[in-house]
């Protein structure tokens, strides 16, 4: 009784973690306009939301923070819409506030996408938060799709700009200097792999499944 609880308490575990994985997709940003690509230099991740929004969570990583500097943080970003949902600037909410949303915009380096949110002053922010509100039958994959144009970085599902750090050879004279970066556009379609605990629970009840099944033949 108490195995079988155990193996029920597991199968319940891998349920919940696989479904929490459905719900909310990762991808890094590892190109660069200005920085050495493959880099891990952002992630971006959509997950439900409540009364059915899609929720937008845009994060600098460590090579980013590293060299970040006064008023680090990122200032654009720009996705794509799959399909026909019609999803438009006014279903964009809870930006920051300062913040606007465009439409059909070229982002450097990167392609064209269908909605871009930018700031309006001098506030950026890590990390980026806002929602998709409004639109029936739209899941997170519904904002997963690869930008169009020209793109001689090579088509992303995102892009971002940040601004805000020193690389290169900065020194004093920042601004005079071609080889020093306070900024970048970022784009990328890599996905973040799953959480070790899906594979885990799986091993687990896959060993007390085939341990039940050679008993019973046995």
């Amino acid at each position: 009784m108490a195995r079988r609880h155990c193996a029920a308490a597991l199968l319940i575990g891998l349920f919940g973690v696989t479904t929490s994985q459905a719900a909310s997709v990762s991808y890094y940003l590892d190109q660069s306009s200005g920085l050495p690509d493959g880099v891990n230099y952002l992630q971006v991740t959509i997950a439900d939301g409540v009364d059915g929004a899609v929720d937008f969570t845009i994060t600098a990583l460590q090579p980013l923070l590293d060299i970040a500097g006064s008023n680090f943080g990122i200032e654009k970003f720009a996705f794509n819409v799959v399909g026909d949902l019609n999803t438009g600037r006014d279903n964009v909410t809870a930006l920051p506030a300062g913040w606007l949303t465009g439409q059909n915009g070229l982002v450097s380096g990167f392609g064209t996408y269908d909605l871009i949110v930018d700031i309006q002053g001098s506030s950026p922010h890590d990390p980026l938060t806002f929602s998709v509100t409004g639109i029936d039958l739209d899941t997170v994959l519904s904002y997963v799709d690869l930008s169009a144009g020209s793109s001689p970085q090579g088509p992303s599902f995102f892009s971002a700009y940040v601004g805000g750090f020193n690389f290169g050879d900065c020194g004093d004279n920042q601004r005079s200097s071609k080889n020093c970066y306070t900024g970048a556009f970022f784009g990328g379609a890599q996905a973040v792999p799953a959480p070790p605990a899906v594979w885990l629970l799986g091993t687990a009840v896959a060993g007390l499944v085939a341990r039940r099944i050679r008993r019973k033949a046995a």
